[in-house]
């Protein structure tokens, strides 16, 4: 199998070179140096394309001394990492760019393209934040469940107070744009929300019980001039039978994913939302990961000869697959990054596979493996570890 990969890049390489040569031949008067960097960066654009790496090299090397819960995120390259005392953002190297502190019993964390919100579960604080510090600290008026934040800092808050759900946004200086209830009996006991990169377009996934039958239950909400017109800002609702549907997330192209046991459903983005795609797995699916341009999942699915072995799609924003390749390597967790390499982790082992369908890297580290976010170009990532944060580069 490797004596192949080898081979295929080989030939890549040949081929890449004689597209060169020719380019040469025929632009005499390119410079000889053009052409070298030229060739250089088609070769090394091949190679890493199908290349697995086994070792690394520490560029940085930052001791911390965290406590237990401690999450890390990756934001605009740097790290957001953040616990139930406060939320620190460092750069690769180790040095600290803000902090701020807070007490919370669940902290929890969602990052826009310009803002991060953190919060806390059952609490009524969310610290909006930028790459400089706090621009906000909002205050809902109920226990949040939870809450996402849009490119312009307003915040979406999904709360929950003697079993009837709310729904806030705010904007940075805490102004309530818009609010509702949400009675169960009306619309099923809410799940999940999503808030559009703009803020304008809020979904609800609720789930509910209908005639002893399980409904899924999405919900779109849009705050525009044109959605004011609507009765309860509502354009759109779909039912799904069957299926729960506890995670939805907005791309970077307006489309709404929606993910469940059952299936996984896309939805244009338009005034008016229409089902765009609906994904069936052959098994079940066991995990999911997404960042704002791809998402995918990994189950069990069955051969012809009645084997059983796991399976890893990976899909465009607007739903068609990109990458579909049998895996066999152990995980306890896997995500995204923002270059959309799928990361599987255990304690201390770490498999990266590109979307190319190359398994990029693999490893055994002696320390438990914590956190794996990409470093801003090329093979370099930032592996945190226990007691150690380490800016890498692949080899």
């Amino acid at each position: 199998m490797q004596e192949n990969m080898q081979k295929n890049v080989q030939d890549k390489l040949v081929l890449a070179y004689e597209k060169v040569k020719d380019f040469v031949i025929k632009h005499k008067k390119i410079s000889i140096g053009v052409c070298v960097v030229i060739l250089v960066a088609i070769i090394w654009r091949t190679f890493s394309l199908f290349y697995t790496y086994t070792d690394y090299t520490i560029k940085y090397d930052t001791t911390m001394e965290d406590s237990d819960g401690t999450a890390y995120e990756s934001f605009h390259n740097n790290i957001v990492k953040y616990n139930s005392d406060g939320a620190f953002y460092v750069s690769k190297q180790g040095d600290l760019m803000w902090n701020e502190a807070f007490d919370m019993l669940s902290p929890n964390i969602d990052i826009s393209n310009d803002y991060v919100a953190l919060y806390d579960r059952a609490g009524t604080d969310i610290y909006v934040m930028d790459t400089i510090g706090k621009k906000g600290t909002i205050r809902t008026s109920k226990p949040i469940l939870t809450a996402c934040v849009a490119d312009n800092g307003s915040v979406a808050a999904l709360m929950n107070q003697k079993d009837v759900s709310y729904l806030e946004i705010r904007d940075l200086e805490g102004e309530l744009i818009a609010s509702g209830e949400l009675h169960v009996e009306n619309s099923g006991i809410p799940i999940d929300i999503a808030f559009s990169e703009d803020g304008e377009k809020l979904a609800v996934s609720s789930i509910s019980f209908n005639a002893g039958s399980l409904q899924t239950i999405i919900s779109f909400y849009n705050f525009s001039k044109s959605g004011q017109q609507r009765q309860d800002n509502i354009v759109g609702t779909f039912s799904f039978t069957d299926v729960v549907m506890p995670q939805i997330i907005y791309m970077s192209n307006g489309n709404l994913v929606a993910f469940g046991d059952k299936e996984i459903a896309v939805f244009n983005d338009s005034f008016e939302p229409a089902l765009k795609k609906e994904i069936y797995p052959q098994g079940s699916i066991d995990s999911i990961f997404y960042n704002k341009d791809h998402f995918g999942y990994i189950g069990p699915e069955t051969t012809e000869s009645g084997e059983t072995i796991k399976k890893l799609y990976v899909f465009g924003k607007s739903g068609w697959k990109k990458l579909n390749k049998a895996i066999d390597d152990p995980y306890t967790k896997v995500y995204m990054l923002t270059n959309d390499d799928v990361v599987l982790t255990t304690d201390k082992t770490a498999v990266i596979h590109g979307i190319s369908g190359v398994k990029k890297f693999e490893y055994e580290f002696e320390n438990s493996i914590v956190k794996i976010l990409y470093g801003g170009s090329g093979n370099d990532y930032i592996f945190v570890q226990n007691g150690v944060i380490q800016d890498v580069r692949l080899r």
